[in-house]
């Protein structure tokens, strides 16, 4: 068992085995059954080149054999640092095959992280591109092995110059005996309870901590986001948000859309045009989004020169949308909406495709697997009455039991009894649906009256000026925090506090006190990698302004 991997009790193991939750095989291996069922099928396209389930098991063979005679050994970790090009999806599978654990850091990721990553990880491989932007990724990938000795192997994606670099498109294309390729391949099958990948947590502050996920958790997560979503073999899946994530890999992503032989677009653009035409030349028939995607498309003109018909459904997740503009969304693009709630801990809801209209547009689902157990807490710890709000605990097959070597945050972020406390507010809709209500640490606390500032940003956005919103609290003397509120307005539009504030009292009747008592705007939110709101920023740039007006 891996050093700092915290594994699920014993009476649990049998308990998941038992009931088919856990079929003791690799994700290397369900990729060698999808490859072999789908063989001539397209699978991947991405940069203008297309890829057959054929080539794709070709091509991860190759570079899984490539990394054994490099050095690489089972149960070796490796920090992937890579966008959303084909070579992520290689690295990615030729990891399973060979008990390789990837560590899936993002593009933007600098050396505070990744540092932090591999050295936490003891990691024996770094991946990277050679440049993105302006960001000189082999300067830092040099930096990294210097510095952190575990660090042996530095797997470039494209071309590299560097002598004591490998080039994950040189190793590709390698011509191998790939019957023998796959016979050292066997050779190292990862144990199906040993972790396959690690993911980062959530949250605004501070590094990410790793998330270790075994074969047998993740293949049945990726099983039950199939069944709940109804992907087949005419599935055309398009990824804009970064691949690295749970969300687009798999839950069910690329490794659901693969398992029912659909295809899977690759994109690095968050640009609505670039999206539009992406869905038009493509065919694309779902996507993985946030509610920022919508609010930027619903403002979009390009939109009405492309023909968006083959969409059929857009799966929501990352922050809780307004009912409004989901209805909104699925009249102007005609298409379906399943709302999601989950996080990379393994806790994943979805709404059902045959949910009432009602529940699609006002809830954020339940969970995927008949396994999974939840309940809602309040301060005290005591579950709440059913209807009320408390805090959404969760335990079940996919579920991790604790982060990677963090036993001090694990006592705080897991109940005695194995629940992952989510930190998120939530009450239980009479259908069994779960309503997202807030963060516990979301929170605005003025004078002692909580605000939720995701109530008062859901309420905002409804504005006819309003394109984005974001609350967060702002230091005060007397009070402690007041509300203030950024947002984005549509092009030639102003907006003042007293216009906003006058809106939220007589037409959406919130109360009083949850008014902003401040608006700044902007041309842009800061947004994370998945297109979460980055709210630490937002709170450092107001009370820095606070400080400067002699405020505070």
């Amino acid at each position: 068992m891996l050093d700092g991997f915290v594994p699920w009790p014993k009476e649990f193991v049998e308990k998941y085995k038992q009931k088919g939750c856990w079929q003791g095989v690799t994700l290397g291996e369900v990729f060698d059954n999808f490859v072999s069922r789908y063989s001539d099928r397209l699978a991947l396209v991405g940069d203008n080149t297309r890829v057959t389930y054929k080539e794709l098991g070709q091509k991860v063979d190759r570079l899984a054999y490539g990394m054994v005679e490099l050095g690489f050994k089972t149960g070796d970790r490796i920090v992937v640092q890579l966008p959303n090009i084909l070579e992520l999806v290689y690295l990615y599978f030729a990891c399973q095959k060979i008990g390789v654990i990837p560590i899936m850091s993002l593009a933007a990721h600098r050396w505070a992280e990744i540092s932090y990553f591999a050295e936490l990880a003891e990691a024996r491989g770094y991946a990277a591109p050679a440049r993105l932007g302006k960001f000189d990724y082999q300067a830092m990938a040099r930096e990294l092995r210097q510095k952190v000795s575990s660090v042996q192997f530095i797997l470039i994606a494209g071309q590299t110059d560097q002598a004591d670099m490998i080039s994950i498109n040189d190793t590709i294309t390698k011509e191998i005996n790939l019957e023998k390729s796959r016979t050292v391949i066997a050779s190292h099958r990862p144990d199906p309870m040993e972790p396959a990948v690690m993911q980062l947590s959530g949250g605004t502050t501070g590094i990410p901590k790793l998330i270790p996920h075994p074969h047998n958790d993740y293949y049945h997560k990726s099983r039950h986001c199939v069944e709940v979503t109804n992907l087949d073999q005419n599935t055309v899946l398009l990824v804009v948000i970064p691949l690295a994530h749970d969300f687009p890999l798999a839950d069910p992503g690329l490794t659901g859309t693969l398992m029912s032989g659909g295809r899977v677009v690759l994109s690095n653009s968050v640009q609505s045009e670039d999206i539009f035409r992406l869905i038009e030349q493509e065919g694309v028939t779902v996507m993985p989004c946030s509610p920022t995607f919508l609010y930027r498309w619903l403002d979009a003109p390009e939109r009405k020169q492309h023909n968006l018909s083959s969409l059929k459904c857009l799966w929501v997740g990352a922050s809780k949308p307004e009912a409004d503009v989901l209805k909104k969304i699925m009249k102007e693009f005609s298409c379906d909406i399943q709302q999601v709630y989950g996080m990379s801990e393994g806790v994943v809801c979805y709404m059902r495709t045959d949910d009432p209209l009602e529940l699609k547009l006002t809830t954020q689902g339940r969970p995927i697997c008949p396994e999974d157990e939840f309940k809602i807490i309040g301060d005290d710890g005591k579950v709440v009455p059913k209807g009320e709000v408390g805090e959404f605990c969760a335990r079940g097959p996919s579920i991790i039991r604790g982060y990677y070597k963090a036993p001090e945050r694990n006592k705080e972020a897991f109940t005695s009894d194995g629940f992952y406390r989510s930190g998120d507010l939530v009450k239980l809709h009479e259908s069994g649906n779960l309503i997202i209500v807030g963060r516990t640490k979301d929170l605005i606390n003025r004078g002692g009256e909580h605000i939720s500032a995701e109530e008062v940003e859901r309420h905002s956005v409804l504005h006819p000026k309003v394109v984005n919103a974001a609350c967060v609290g702002m230091s005060d003397r007397v009070l402690g925090e007041r509300t203030c509120i950024f947002v984005t307005v549509k092009k030639a539009e102003t907006l003042t506090l007293d216009e906003l504030n006058e809106f939220l009292l007589n037409e959406r009747r919130i109360a009083k006190y949850k008014l902003p008592e401040r608006l700044e705007i902007l041309e842009d939110l800061p947004l994370s990698n998945i297109g979460k709101v980055e709210k630490k920023v937002l709170r450092e740039t107001i009370n820095r302004k606070l400080k400067e007006e002699g405020v505070i």
